[in-house]
């Protein structure tokens, strides 16, 4: 498994243990001081320690780390590694603008300065890491111009993902539920107890901004709106759409109380034509005893 030792200033620790995380789910090792060194060890030794069992160390180049003594210090350690294995040790990762040192001006880094995950790529391919395995749920919308990645999986992914989470409270608020057809990536969610005490929640992701929207209108069915009538912003995770949404349920039972019978949820997703022949053919395949490679 491929390592790296993450040097960096204490100021930068917010971004690295991000990067630390990030790269530990790509499947490197990494090697960060908040995760490898215990109450009561020696931080030279372990530092040194990590220095030598690492592939790599990887600077992280900002205004505080250049003038960090430990720093230098670990880069001098990695550089007299370097020279010794004739291979390429120390890498450059560049998080915010500074004078870049003379030791690297010759070099390409890893820039995460204006874009995360533009400089993870960077970073990742390294490893021999490519983009497919760098993209997820949280960071697709950055890659809908790379034709090298299907990022709409991801896309849908993350959209049941919300579905999930909205319906699980849609069930604990005896709300109801329906999602869009023509009108896709969109949920409604409404509670009813009469008709002076009713409310709807409508979520949809927008093409363009590619974040989450809201309208408060009334209604059984996103499929009733058009684009524009989602005129609330929410925000682009899980997490804002999910707090958005409980905190209108959480106003709605203050002043009326839950609905006392339960919703219904209408969660099916909406096929296009070749979805349902892939469909029906999964299934008679399934149907089939032969399941060999020839025709039977």
């Amino acid at each position: 498994m491929s390592s790296i030792f993450l040097s960096h200033t204490s100021f930068d620790k917010p971004f690295v243990e991000k990067l630390a995380n990030d790269l530990t789910r790509l499947g490197i090792n990494v090697w960060f001081d908040k995760w490898e060194i215990k109450v009561g060890e020696s931080l030279f030794w372990k530092i040194e320690e990590g220095i030598r069992a690492n592939e790599y160390l990887g600077i992280i180049l900002s205004p505080q780390a250049l003038t960090s003594e430990w720093v230098r210090s670990e880069l001098g350690a990695a550089f007299a590694k370097q020279i010794r294995g004739k291979k390429i040790v120390v890498l450059p990762i560049l998080y915010q603008d500074c004078d870049i040192p003379l030791l690297f001006q010759d070099r390409k880094y890893a820039n995460f300065k204006n874009d995360y995950n533009e400089g993870l790529c960077e970073l990742a391919n390294v490893f021999g890491i490519k983009n497919t395995a760098v993209i997820s749920v949280n960071n697709w919308r950055n890659f809908k111009r790379d034709k090298s990645v299907n990022w709409k999986i991801y896309r849908e992914n993350k959209f049941e993902l919300i579905v999930t989470k909205l319906v699980d409270h849609a069930t604990e608020y005896n709300w109801s539920s329906w999602v869009g057809a023509k009108t896709s990536y969109s949920i409604t969610l409404r509670a009813f107890i009469d008709q002076h005490k009713e409310k709807a929640i409508s979520i949809k992701l927008d093409g363009k901004t590619n974040a989450y929207w809201a309208t408060m209108e009334s209604t059984w069915n996103p499929n009733h709106f058009k684009s524009s009538d989602f005129n609330i912003y929410v925000g682009n995770t899980i997490n804002e759409v999910e707090e958005f949404v409980w905190r209108q349920m959480e106003d709605f039972k203050k002043a009326y109380g839950n609905p006392v019978e339960k919703g219904t949820n209408h969660t099916y997703k909406f096929l296009s034509n070749d979805e349902k022949m892939d469909v029906i053919n999964m299934l008679t395949q399934k149907m089939n005893w032969y399941k060999g490679t020839q025709v039977p």
